[in-house]
């Protein structure tokens, strides 16, 4: 997946904001966050059914992936997708977008940011985010339908250990927020509430012992294919590497 350097833009029109990569776009508006839009130039390739529906689309040479920001748990019974506004710089896909534009300037594996929108009623906003989409990717959850090597779990752990080193608290690690390309590359995705912090134990092994609890979870869900000592070598791995 290669992209050029990004050139960061932003644009407000009344209660509407926007941050785009020039990259992706010459220009924003709220077309580009909207399903209809991209259907109607029948340029949706996929779409994923979760909280919401993420939309896979492709624009001019480049594979995108469209999300709008729902709440969940109970909370979501009130609002579905309104957030209270505090500044723009803490909206939750201005947020993203930026940190996803940090970390790919250290080279880490995560999405290049395309755009990301937020539209302000009141106290009140609601968001949305475009992505460049990992191509030939499967998450964890579809590749542990096979068992794998101590290979598999040692370059993982060592993944884990450089986005650890970089300070980056990833708020949801999970294994379905990790994803694995046809080059056996692994990429973070999904980074809504991370930050960058100074690296300690505390949050770095509540982070882990959140990854462990979703291997846990998803053998009994899913019955992927991973046992304890999986996880004992890819803590051994993450231990060598952020040493």
């Amino acid at each position: 997946m290669e992209t050029k350097s990004s050139v960061i833009e932003s644009k407000q029109y009344e209660n509407k904001y926007f941050l785009f990569n020039k990259v992706f776009f010459s220009t924003a508006s709220s077309d580009l966050f909207c399903g209809s839009y991209w259907k109607d130039k029948e340029a949706i390739t996929g779409q994923e059914a979760g909280r919401g529906t993420t939309w896979f689309l492709r624009h001019e040479n480049h594979d995108l992936v469209l999300r709008h920001y729902l709440r969940g748990g109970l909370i979501s019974k009130i609002s579905r997708d309104s957030y209270i506004f505090k500044s723009l710089k803490s909206c939750r896909s201005i947020s993203e977008f930026n940190i996803l534009n940090q970390l790919n300037t250290l080279n880490l594996p995560v999405p290049v940011p395309a755009a990301a929108q937020v539209i302000r009623r009141g106290i009140t906003y609601k968001a949305d985010l475009l992505t460049q989409r990992i191509p030939n990717a499967k998450d964890l959850v579809q590749v542990l339908k096979v068992a794998q090597d101590e290979v598999f779990y040692q370059k993982l752990g060592q993944m884990i250990a450089l986005f650890h080193q970089h300070g980056v608290y990833h708020a949801d690690l999970n294994i379905q927020n990790i994803l694995q390309d046809s080059h056996n590359k692994f990429w973070l995705i999904d980074f809504d509430r991370a930050k960058q912090r100074k690296p300690k134990q505390a949050w770095q092994l509540s982070n882990l012992r959140r990854l462990k609890r979703s291997f846990e979870k998803e053998k009994v869900r899913f019955g992927i294919k991973w046992k304890v000592t999986d996880w004992d070598t890819l803590i051994s791995a993450y231990q060598k590497a952020i040493a």
